[in-house]
């Protein structure tokens, strides 16, 4: 249902598409780790996307989009989601700079297949859009390999100021009878000296024609200098320097509704002792009509000091 205009040779291509979302539910934590009240969200996007063919070999890309999001903590806020300009050299070379997607995102996107909570384990330590993004992606027969440089700009949008230029690259391969594979990494040029940080992560995936999907993710996150983290469990300051992660889905889709349920593991590593947290994710949707669906799900861990989460949802796109 999105809006697309096309010149008469087909040649030039602008496209109209956004989404409409609301969630109601425990999403979140307050200080504390208890669970936030219960409340709504609501988030529309809107975005503009075009093509101009230059000449045989070069096709000029382009995308502007926003969220505008109603949050019951912090209200009314506007977002620039994507904002970049490119070229596309005979259909399987891409360079693009300005507002987009990290690299990362590529293994993201094999075990976050829920719309609440998946990538718990790690989604607040990469980032899924970068400013001054310049990127380059090759995708082939099965094969994609990106690579990007998000340069140092004192003026982000996300809450990340004192992260310097960053860099990130991946390369994974999907073959035809299912099986997938993404190794991904990143490095951050934090502000203080000596205080970077680096990811890397291995995903491996296999999907069925019969509606079965299933993935794992093994990352882990290397700080330069300590990371502090205060725990309400035992009152006291941990200075962390490496944190350990697994991530696992196992979904199954039939006609207009699909189940799943999730597993992470995170560690977080002192000098002197591995410390692990354990969660789970049970969701199902359905829906309504192929643009549109419903969805629930339950986050429960292990953690004494930590509630459970929960939320259901709506949404529609175009």
């Amino acid at each position: 249902m999105a809006v697309t205009w096309n010149t008469d040779d087909h040649q030039q291509v602008l496209e109209l598409h956004g989404k409409i979302q609301q969630e109601f539910g425990a999403l979140r934590y307050q200080p504390g780790y208890k669970a936030e009240s219960f409340g709504g969200d609501t988030m529309a996007s809107l975005g503009l996307s075009g093509a101009g063919r230059l000449n045989a070999d070069l096709i000029l890309i382009g995308e502007l989009s926003w969220d505008l999001v109603n949050d019951s903590r912090y209200g009314d806020q506007i977002y620039s989601d994507e904002a970049w300009l490119g070229v596309r050299i005979k259909d399987d070379l891409e360079l693009t700079v300005g507002r987009s997607d990290s690299t990362f995102n590529q293994l993201r996107d094999k075990t976050d297949v829920f719309n609440l909570f998946g990538g718990n384990a790690y989604a607040y330590l990469v980032d899924g859009t970068l400013d001054d993004h310049l990127k380059l992606t090759w995708a082939s027969d099965g094969w994609d390999l990106r690579a990007g440089y998000a340069f140092n700009d004192a003026n982000k949008q996300d809450n990340n100021d004192d992260t310097k230029a960053q860099y990130g690259g991946s390369l994974g391969y999907q073959a035809q009878n299912g099986l997938g594979a993404v190794v991904a990494y990143e490095n951050k040029r934090e502000g203080d000296p000596n205080s970077d940080v680096s990811n890397m992560a291995v995903g491996l995936s296999y999907q069925t024609p019969g509606g079965f999907y299933a993935a794992v993710t093994r990352g882990r996150t290397d700080f330069q200098n300590n990371w502090q983290v205060f725990s309400l469990k035992d009152n006291r300051l941990y200075s962390m320097r490496r944190v350990d992660y697994w991530e696992s889905v196992l979904s199954y889709s039939y006609e207009k509704v699909a189940f799943g349920v999730g597993y992470s593991r995170q560690s977080m590593r002192e000098n002197t002792h591995l410390h692990w947290v354990d969660e789970y994710i049970f969701a199902t949707e359905y829906y309504l009509m192929p643009k549109a669906k419903i969805y629930a799900e339950f986050l429960l861990n292990n953690m004494d000091d930590q509630d459970n989460l929960y939320g259901v949802g709506l949404q529609y796109y175009f």
